[in-house]
């Protein structure tokens, strides 16, 4: 299946591709499990795994993020702890930024998981819908400087 990239924004979003991009976003996690986590190569590369009623969606984290419901500590193993404790929460929602493609992951209890997307070089994070990485029907990714690439299959 190939995908397309509907956008890839930078300094300015219409308000129609955000509200698409969110759209899509909220297709892929609210209401989902968070259900598994891998631990990449480098200090802050995090690989989430969610899932709904079968559907799986991911969310593979390369820079800074925190739980907010932890308090101010910004330690590494404390908010791996946090984060691990949100194992089989589910979703209640999931905001995007508007002027750059910061996430932001509300649980039941909740805690909300926070994904800064904005790098001067690299990627930030990515999410999509299909296991191994990659994405299915949608894929998502914070690039570098704030812009966000959005590809989805044209039929969905």
């Amino acid at each position: 299946m190939e995908l397309t990239n509907l956008f890839k924004r930078g300094g300015s979003v219409t308000h129609t591709e955000h509200l698409e991009a969110t759209q899509i976003l909220q297709h892929l996690f609210n209401a989902s499990s968070f259900v598994g986590i891998d631990f990449g190569s480098g200090p802050n590369h995090h690989l989430l795994y969610f899932n709904r009623d079968g559907n799986e969606s991911w969310l593979s984290i390369e820079g800074p993020w925190y739980v907010h419901s932890s308090g101010p500590s910004f330690n590494e193993d404390e908010q791996l702890h946090h984060l691990v404790g949100l194992r089989r929460e589910r979703v209640r929602s999931i905001r995007l930024s508007e002027d750059n493609p910061n996430l932001e992951l509300t649980f039941e209890s909740g805690a909300v998981l926070f994904v800064n997307g904005y790098h001067e070089q690299y990627e930030s994070w990515q999410a999509g819908d299909a296991r191994p990485l990659g994405g299915e029907h949608f894929l998502l990714v914070a690039m570098p400087q704030g812009d966000l690439a959005v590809f989805a299959e044209e039929d969905v």
